[in-house]
């Protein structure tokens, strides 16, 4: 069995889901680090966030390689990801999500930004352009033809 490429959409999926993931637990497990450093109890949050984001890496890293060694699985994933219902869904569902995160965290950063809170402003509007870099990423990945 030989895989070129990402020739498979759920292969796609499952590796932008990795980097993201990726992302997660580096921006986790370093700000619980940094807050550790200061002595604030917010390094367990930190922590337990990394910590959760990891154990979700390494599941997607899992079912990557059992998807790239077993043929059946993978086409059985393949028809999951082609069912028109849960497509029609699953895209809904993520562009609300997505639109309200962005309208979320705009809102707060001007709130903060009115309150004089440059710093908080500053990180949700960071936060923002994150987010939307991410979103542009993976509009490029996945529209690329197959």
């Amino acid at each position: 069995m030989k895989v070129t490429g990402m020739k498979h959409k759920s292969i796609k999926y499952i590796v932008i889901s990795l980097l993201n993931c990726f992302v997660i637990t580096t921006g986790a497990f370093s700000a619980a680090f940094y807050f550790s450093e200061v002595g604030s109890k917010a390094s367990s949050y930190f922590f337990g966030a990394g910590s959760g984001a990891a154990a979700v890496m390494v599941f997607n890293t899992v079912k990557l390689a059992v998807m790239l060694k077993n043929p059946k699985y993978r086409k059985e994933q393949e028809a999951a990801q082609k069912d028109e219902r849960l497509i029609s869904i699953r895209n809904r569902s993520m562009a609300v999500s997505f639109y309200t995160m962005i309208i979320c965290a705009a809102v707060a950063s001007f709130i903060f930004a009115a309150k004089g809170d440059l710093e908080k402003a500053g990180h949700f509007s960071g936060f923002l352009c994150v987010s939307t870099a991410v979103y542009f990423i993976a509009y490029i990945i996945l529209s690329h033809k197959e």
